[in-house]
């Protein structure tokens, strides 16, 4: 998990110091198979001490199709369209 929080942290720093990402305000976390949104939360509350919105998707797991649904509401409330990479 340290890891993770230390690739995100960094990731955070490139992306804030590249004039291409300097508008990315919004991060979306997305958690993986067998767990649920609350693994985020050391890291959305990192993210949010530097100043991004952060939105946690809490996928249903009971289909992929479901899933893919919940991320997509998470995407268009932060203002991210349809998978453009990059939130408004």
């Amino acid at each position: 998990m340290k890891r993770l929080i230390l690739a995100l942290l960094t990731g955070a720093a490139f992306a804030t110091s590249s004039p291409a990402y300097a508008a990315v305000k919004t991060i979306v976390l997305v958690h993986g198979a067998f767990a649920d949104g609350s693994g985020w939360k050391p890291v959305a509350d990192i993210l949010q001490s530097h100043g991004y919105s952060v939105r946690v998707v809490q996928e249903p797991e009971t289909s992929f199709a479901a899933d893919v649904a919940a991320t997509r509401r998470v995407l268009d409330k932060a203002g991210c369209g349809r998978f453009r990479g990059r939130c408004a």
